[in-house]
């Protein structure tokens, strides 16, 4: 049953008939409608539900260019002779996503006819439609809609991977921070990759007043949350050591910079090593069986020496240790932080992150920690587009495998067109934040499955702290207004 005051329109055949994928409606002179938001019309057993794509103003009386210079060189008012006021009308332009019948969804493939009246689609239609769940992961109110409560299920937006991407200053960072806060208090265990430290302050209360009235206006109060911090062994001091055993050859490679020949030499050494049995391999170790095998091998003298003083200068950086439990870094309910943001070479943060995410993944698939989501910021500096580093390979690896081992993957990034395509690709759910740069969402422009040309184009101009989700998590693309944190933000609103 609709109600009158609900009413926005009547389909009308303006330029375009309806059809069973788009129809043009045009708006009650006092309705105020936006581009995004979701409409229903009722046909009879069926409701078909689209989204407005476009507005369009039209008045009859200011259709032609020759008649209003006319005006204007004569000093006439135009409005003074003709009623331009009643020539006004607006018309929407709708995409036709849907058919219900009951609670069964069903794919258009039936148009309106001209005359029908358009809704604006109720609370419990965008909820079957968009999936979501009274249980879900609450991350803020509909853009235009603020009755509805936009909750996604964590399960689709983990297992699936996703995206976070926004310009500075768009609210990227503090969207990440609302979905580890629901996260965790659905006792699942989060681990970030931190280049800036940026989220150490999620063990306190949000102390801004304005959020914090915001939060109770939603039924919420703010409060802390359980969180560590571990800070990479690294010229004497850190928490986090790397077992240098643990490392393959393709990691201690680019740790040490080493040429094409010398990776050669070094995975012959790795190999020799594995197949003698031997599970704890020492950089001394390494080093004595390098020179075996270069005079077994034929190597030039210069490339085994050069190869022999790289991996010497790795012990001086003080980075190996006894490494690290898995174990002690996934803790239900509660946040780990790898604060990555030290004065530590670009390289060797990439090593570290390659290897955290591998002894990770390793434990998952023994079943040795429970299911995960690892948030990887700033993703395109470990998994950049134009290079092949460790840290890419791994990400890569958890990004095809890591939903039949229960590692779910989240990266953010601003500078999207570094960040590698296979990553991307693989993440089913997206939170596009304001995106300026052209270069970006070109980039961006063929991972954004069902939304429309007039969404991507609407992405330079979204406010801060509005988020368009899009993939898996939702349905059909969405925008909304992202919740206050509960926790303190560390840093802007960026």
């Amino acid at each position: 049953m609709h109600l009158k005051g609900n009413e926005l329109g009547i389909v009308v055949s303006h330029r375009k008939p309806p059809t069973h994928l788009s129809f043009i409606f045009q708006l009650n002179d006092d309705i105020d409608v936006k581009v995004g938001e979701f409409v229903e019309v009722p046909i009879g057993k069926y409701v078909l539900v689209g989204r407005i794509v476009l507005i369009t103003a039209y008045n009859e009386y200011l259709e032609n260019p020759e008649f209003i210079r006319d005006h204007m060189q004569r000093g006439l008012s135009i409005s003074a002779r003709f009623p331009i006021d009643i020539g006004r009308w607006r018309a929407a332009k709708v995409e036709i996503i849907a058919m219900f019948s009951g609670d069964r969804i069903h794919p258009p493939n039936i148009p309106p006819e001209p005359g029908e009246i358009v809704y604006r689609a109720g609370t419990e239609v965008l909820r079957k439609l968009l999936g979501i769940r009274e249980d879900g992961l609450f991350l803020g109110t509909m853009y235009g809609n603020s009755n509805l409560k936009v909750k996604i299920n964590p399960e689709s937006l983990v297992r699936l991977h996703f995206a976070v991407f926004g310009t500075t200053g768009s609210g990227k960072s503090y969207t990440v921070g609302v979905l580890v806060e629901e996260l965790l208090e659905k006792n699942f265990p989060v681990v970030i990759i931190d280049p800036h430290g940026e989220y150490f302050t999620f063990r306190e209360k949000n102390d801004d007043m304005s959020a914090v009235a915001k939060l109770s206006l939603l039924g919420l109060t703010t409060r802390g949350y359980p969180t560590q911090i571990f800070y990479p062994s690294y010229g004497g001091s850190g928490n986090l050591s790397l077992n240098f055993s643990q490392l393959n050859t393709d990691a201690i490679a680019e740790m040490a910079n080493l040429t094409p020949v010398m990776r050669d030499l070094l995975y012959l050494a790795m190999r020799n090593l594995r197949d003698s049995g031997i599970k704890k391999i020492t950089p001394d170790l390494l080093l004595s069986t390098v020179n075996e095998i270069a005079s077994k091998w034929g190597f030039y003298k210069k490339t085994t020496l050069t190869l022999s003083r790289n991996i010497s200068l790795l012990k001086e950086l003080g980075i190996f240790g006894t490494g690290f439990n898995p174990k002690d870094i996934v803790k239900p309910g509660q946040l780990t932080i790898i604060d990555l943001s030290g004065d530590i070479e670009e390289h060797i943060r990439r090593i570290f992150v390659g290897a955290i995410l591998q002894e990770l993944f390793n434990a998952r698939k023994k079943n040795l920690i429970p299911s995960l989501l690892v948030i990887v910021e700033e993703s395109h500096r470990f998994a950049p587009q134009e290079e092949d580093t460790y840290s890419k390979t791994v990400m890569r690896k958890i990004a095809r495998e890591g939903r039949k081992f229960g590692i779910g993957l989240g990266v953010v990034s601003q500078r999207i067109v570094g960040l590698d395509k296979d990553v991307i690709s693989q993440c089913g759910t997206k939170f596009i934040l304001r995106i300026d740069t052209k270069t970006d969402l070109d980039y961006l422009r063929p991972y954004l499955e069902i939304s429309s040309e007039e969404d991507a184009r609407r992405i330079p101009y979204l406010p801060t702290g509005v988020a368009m989700i899009t993939g898996r998590a939702t349905r059909y693309p969405i925008l909304i207004n992202v919740r206050p944190r509960k926790s303190k933000h560390g840093g802007s609103f960026i």
